[in-house]
């Protein structure tokens, strides 16, 4: 666990050099959203119906702009091998380091989406619970995006135009928590309740946890070997 934690002070320290990737995200995700607007007509009903999609789709693009290349520094400058060998002396699967990776870039990549989504809801008429449901959903699906975009980065890691595969591998596989996040907050407008939408996500989350810091593990170490 001391290198799991040891990744994860890495990761954020590295971050913090660069203070001006932390907003990059945020900022690409507040310009998708705001712009999207400008459009359509100023039709209150027409933006609550659109708006969560609309941030949706500015998380997942937020997410994938940030995921597109994520290992490959990491390949060129052997960070990698080095992670491989000190799993192996910790008697750890690859899979936990590569866990902590997930946790530092959801920190880094989807918490200030996060903080900066409720800012942009106001402009679609997202409030009360409907913006809960939205900060819910977000804050679920984030995560799973987050690990599907790992997953296709290990998979394309060293490949020349790894942001294109990572995007291709990507967008089929977010649909569902897409779907379920833009239903949870159209629940919640309509008065319904958001919780079967939000029960479903957090399934799909707790899918991802198990299954896709095992298969990046295997993507990595067949990018290692070659």
């Amino acid at each position: 666990m001391n290198l799991c934690l040891a990744i994860l002070r890495r990761e954020l320290a590295l971050a913090w050099q660069r203070p001006a990737e932390l907003a990059r995200h945020a900022l690409f995700f507040v310009m998708v959203a705001a712009l999207f607007p400008l459009s359509l007509r100023p039709d209150p009903a027409t933006l609550a119906l659109l708006g969560p999609g609309v941030l949706w789709a500015a998380a997942l693009l937020a997410v994938l702009l940030a995921c597109g290349r994520w290992f490959d520094e990491d390949l060129r400058n052997g960070w990698l091998d080095q992670c491989q060998l000190a799993a192996q002396s910790a008697e750890l699967p690859l899979a936990l380091p590569l866990a902590a990776r997930f946790v530092a870039q959801w920190l880094l990549v989807a918490v200030p989406v996060l903080l900066a989504a409720p800012l942009v809801a106001l402009q679609f008429d997202l409030q009360g619970p409907a913006l809960v449901a939205l900060m819910a959903s977000l804050l679920l699906g984030s995560a799973v995006l987050v690990q599907l975009a790992g997953v296709a980065a290990a998979l394309a890691a060293g490949l020349r135009g790894a942001s294109l595969l990572t995007l291709m591998m990507v967008l089929p596989l977010a649909t569902p928590a897409l779907v379920l996040g833009t239903l949870a907050v159209h629940a919640a407008q309509q008065g319904l309740p958001a919780g079967p939408a939000l029960q479903l996500l957090a399934a799909l989350l707790a899918l991802a946890c198990i299954a896709c810091p095992w298969l990046g593990a295997v993507a990595l170490k067949q990018a290692v070997g070659d």
